[in-house]
């Protein structure tokens, strides 16, 4: 074989590799992705969940950690939990007045809801996003420096044991181009679907708080 002719088929060899490879990367998680906001999505009121506030703290109180009083003594006390951080299943957001930590069960769920949302979206064709969680563990300054910005945030918070954690119903993280675009109003209300059956199977209580823009959740294990 000539010279010329062997180096013609070996491009051509690379040509394809580089093509297979491409395709095969388009399908893959890809780090950061890219984030979808709408604020005015429209949920469905079968997922305007209103446990009440007293029995999710009361469950908090039962199954949680002890409230921790600041940052310097978490440091301390949070190497028994479970530090959570980026998955292909959920983003974390970045946390002014929380910090990435849960316990056992409330980090099960919290991988729980991811795999599921995006079973979802793969079932029904559409392209893989992640779920985007906006707070976890809160310690007492915490509390207390979050209800000088918002008055609605709770002094006995369920933040504080570890249990809960609120997740975006209005954003959410495209990790793929495989599949048809899917707009922010379906994905939160697949997202109401998960957390019904979940609740509905003794899981999880959830409150929807609407000027939050957040699903809050708190593991009942």
């Amino acid at each position: 074989m000539q010279g010329g002719m062997r180096k013609q088929i070996i491009y051509i060899m690379w040509v394809a590799l580089a093509v297979v490879l491409t395709g095969c990367h388009s399908s893959k998680f890809v780090g950061e992705g890219q984030t979808f906001v709408a604020n005015s999505v429209n949920v469905s009121a079968d997922y305007a969940f209103k446990d009440a506030n007293v029995m999710t703290l009361k469950e908090a109180e039962r199954i949680g950690i002890l409230p921790i009083e600041n940052r310097e003594e978490a440091r301390k006390k949070v190497r028994h939990l479970n530090h959570i951080t980026d998955t292909k299943y959920y983003k974390l957001d970045p946390m002014t007045h929380s910090i990435p930590y849960l316990a056992d069960g409330a980090a099960k769920l919290l991988k729980t809801i991811g795999k599921k949302f995006q079973k979802k979206l793969k079932k029904n064709g559409y392209r893989q996003h992640r779920i985007i969680a906006t707070s976890m563990l809160r310690t007492r300054a915490d509390v207390n420096s979050l209800r000088k910005v918002n008055g609605n945030a709770s002094k006995n918070s369920a933040h504080m044991y570890a249990t809960t954690f609120d997740l975006s119903y209005t954003r959410f993280n495209r990790i793929s181009t495989d599949g048809d675009p899917v707009n922010n109003d379906q994905m939160a209300n697949y997202l109401g679907e998960v957390l019904l059956k979940l609740r509905e199977d003794g899981k999880c209580r959830v409150i929807f708080e609407r000027n939050q823009h957040c699903f809050h959740i708190m593991s009942n294990e």
